[in-house]
């Protein structure tokens, strides 16, 4: 199997657990999370489910239309492809390293979401390059690198199995075989 597919794999698995995240912080006390209503815009999801609209808190990462996968996915494609080599390398990642990769994170983000730019219903307190932003918007966008290095860690301690994210998520499975080049403790 390719970096690319291994990275890819890594990725929606890290979705998956952005997205639980998420969740966890509108979780009630009686075990359901507080809705939140979106509009799909999945036409086969919504054939399916014979609705366009989708409570996202109330779903997991996998029950999402793809319009709603897609915002996790991309964050989490960003952070492991931040993360990987160093990982697999030994190469710790410096404080300085976090920073700019986090700013990293923050600018594929505004480019993704350009709807904080608009005047009407932005955000300017977004809107901004990393180093304006609050501690606590910075804090989420360091977190992402913490995951991620978890996540290629857990893979390279066999805690993950590629192939079964693979089959899940329809990602072609490249023949040609990789070793690992490190166990981490």
């Amino acid at each position: 199997m390719n970096h690319e597919t291994i990275k890819l794999a890594l990725a929606y698995s890290l979705a998956s657990d952005l997205h639980e995240a998420w969740r966890n912080t509108r979780k009630k006390a009686d075990g359901t999370y507080e809705a939140r209503i979106k509009k799909s815009t999945d036409e086969i999801w919504n054939k399916d489910h014979q609705t366009d609209t989708v409570d996202i808190a109330n779903s997991r990462f996998e029950e999402l239309p793809k319009n709603w996968q897609y915002e996790n996915l991309e964050a989490a494609k960003v952070a492991i492809d931040l993360v990987y080599n160093y990982v697999l390398s030994y190469e710790p990642i410096t404080f300085e390293e976090i920073e700019r990769m986090a700013a990293i994170i923050h600018n594929e983000w505004l480019k993704r979401n350009t709807w904080v730019y608009d005047p009407n219903y932005g955000n300017p307190k977004l809107a901004v390059s990393y180093e304006y932003l609050s501690k606590e918007e910075q804090d989420k966008d360091k977190i992402q690198i913490f995951y991620a290095q978890n996540k290629v860690n857990a893979y390279l301690n066999d805690l993950i199995e590629i192939d079964d994210i693979c089959k899940k998520n329809n990602i072609p499975i490249n023949t040609k075989c990789l070793s690992k080049k490190r166990k981490v403790n």
